[in-house]
């Protein structure tokens, strides 16, 4: 699934916890888009009337804490997705509302292959896809 077929030199990238929408420009301007979903549930709810605790060896082990630490693992599994579908970049563009683009451009500065890129990280909203593809287009030209 990665794109490596198409020679995408810049891409935009809308992250938050439940998608990523990449997308990519080719040398000869024409744009395509990928979509990526995640398993991450954006806010876990606990049981509140129950004891979060259970006894283990006589120890005592905080149910709420393995649940965030398994969405943590589960997050930085899906950035790590949506970063294998870059290859050969001269600038990435980041957006969101979540801190999942900061966790996105960490990663993607520790891989060698997009160590040359460009990559610029705004916050912003919900978009559209055409509104990615707008930023992505104006960008080009600046």
């Amino acid at each position: 699934m990665k794109k490596s077929s198409q020679n995408c030199l810049q891409y935009a990238i809308w992250i938050d916890q439940k998608k990523a929408i990449i997308a990519c420009m080719n040398k000869e301007g024409q744009i395509t888009t990928e979509s990526l979903n995640s398993s991450l549930e954006s806010h876990v709810r606990f049981a509140g009337e129950t004891s979060n605790k259970n006894r283990l060896f006589a120890g005592a082990l905080n149910q709420e804490k393995h649940i965030q630490n398994r969405q943590h693992e589960k997050q930085k599994a899906f950035v790590k997705e949506v970063a294998s579908h870059l290859s050969k970049v001269q600038m990435i563009m980041i957006m969101g509302p979540a801190e999942v683009k900061y966790e996105l451009h960490r990663e993607l500065e520790k891989r060698k292959a997009l160590s040359a890129a460009t990559m610029i990280v705004k916050s912003a909203d919900k978009m559209p896809l055409h509104e990615i593809k707008a930023v992505l287009k104006d960008r080009a030209y600046a």
